[in-house]
């Protein structure tokens, strides 16, 4: 199994914004912020940190290798 790291999650958030920007997705408007703030936060980062995906007090969290949280995905509530 590939390492799950830096270098994983910008490769594949990058080529989300590429798709975003190309107009072949078109995520509601916290997805596109999630988006471009994933992005920003791993580009500061060393391309070989571990990166963790993981629940913590019932939120979806990406966290470093020191969890340390990077993001907090946001839930969507029904109206």
């Amino acid at each position: 199994m590939k390492r799950l790291d830096v270098e994983h999650y910008l490769s594949l958030y990058k080529f989300r914004k590429e798709m975003m920007e190309k107009g072949i997705t078109n995520p509601l408007p916290q997805g596109k912020k999630l988006i471009n703030e994933i992005i920003s936060k791993l580009s500061k980062m060393p391309s070989d940190e571990e990166i963790e995906l993981r629940k913590k007090d019932g939120k979806l969290v990406m966290m470093d290798s020191k969890e340390n949280i990077i993001v907090i995905v946001p839930t969507l509530e029904n109206n």
